[in-house]
Parts: C-alpha cells; structure tokens; sequence
C-alpha cells in the first residue's frame, strides 16, 4: 500500500514498528507547524512546538482510542502545546509589535502572493486562539464539530470564537489595509 491511512500506521507502531512513526510526521509536519505558527507568530517557536507536540503524541499514542482521526487528535496536542508556549513566553518578556504594516498598508493594488501575505499578516495579529481557529476552519476545512473536540470547547463556544474572529480579521485587515479591506475580500 503506497499511502497507508493513519489507523493502519498507527496499529504497525503498536506492534513495535517505531518508524513507522515518521510517516505520520511526515504527513502532518507542515500542518502542525502553521497551527503552531497562528498561535506563537515565531518560526523558531512554532519549530519547537510542533516538534513537542510530535514528542506528546508518540508517548501517548495508546491513548488514542481512535474516535476522531488522528490529525484531530494532533491538533489538539498542537493548540495545547503552543498555548502553553506563549504563556511562558509572556512570562519571560514582552513582544515587540509592529512589522512594518505601513509598506503592506499602502500597497493598494495587490498581487495573489501579496494577499496571502496581508492575511497571513492579519491572522498573526489575532489573540491564539482566533488565528488557530480561523486556519483549522477555513485552510483545514474543519467543521464545527471537530474544532469542538480539537480544542475541548463546547459547539457554542466555538460559533461565538469564530464569530469574533472573523470580526478582529476583518478588523485587522482594515487597519492594515488603511480601510480597503474589501476590495481584498471580495476578489
């Protein structure tokens, strides 16, 4: 089988088959890493947390009953991971804030490659959890149900959480965008 599903790897680990384990990695490394990223706004951190999170769910793979897919699982581990990594960070020192948002500001005509860059922007200023829920719902195609369980919150509050995200993205990406936020929403 040249694409094996993850609860067959995950049964090859369990039988003693330890690397099998980079296939999983493999197949969800770039993913936990932009979850990390939403959440750190750090290469360097989101490297690290990703990797932990990695760590977590190898340890605790017999935990992992199974009822919701594994990259479901994964993310939880990831969102967890990254929380507490900001936390820590908090603790240490404070963030520095702009990066350069006039030059992206002015730009009034943009190119695809431009508006990735100002969403991308939009979704590092958002508080964590609004930057981590937006990428699962709209990049990762998650549904309701499953940001739920990926992150311990109720349905409710998960409707509530994404209706103010998408308000302070909006927001965000008029601010960066000095009031023309539509013109790079509606394409």
């Amino acid at each position: 089988m040249s694409n094996p599903s993850d609860k067959i790897i995950i049964r090859q680990i369990s039988q003693g088959d330890v690397s099998a384990y980079s296939i999983l990695v493999e197949r969800y490394q770039n993913m936990a890493f932009t979850l990390a990223l939403s959440i750190t706004k750090s290469n360097e951190d989101a490297e690290e947390v990703a990797q932990d999170a990695f760590i977590k769910a190898y340890k605790n793979l017999g935990s992992f009953k199974g009822k919701s897919k594994f990259s479901t699982w994964l993310y939880k581990i990831v969102y967890r991971t990254a929380l507490s990594k900001v936390r820590i960070n908090k603790m240490q020192w404070q963030p520095l804030d702009s990066k350069n948002e006039s030059v992206v500001a002015e730009n009034k005509k943009l190119e695809i490659q431009d508006r990735k860059k100002i969403i991308k922007l939009a979704i590092q200023r958002l508080k964590e959890d609004e930057g981590f829920l937006l990428i699962l719902y709209y990049y990762k195609e998650l549904n309701i149900e499953e940001l739920a369980e990926s992150t311990g919150l109720s349905v409710s509050n998960i409707k509530v959480k994404l209706f103010r995200a998408r308000k302070n993205m909006y927001e965000q990406l008029q601010q960066i965008m000095n009031g023309q936020a539509k013109s790079l929403i509606h394409l």
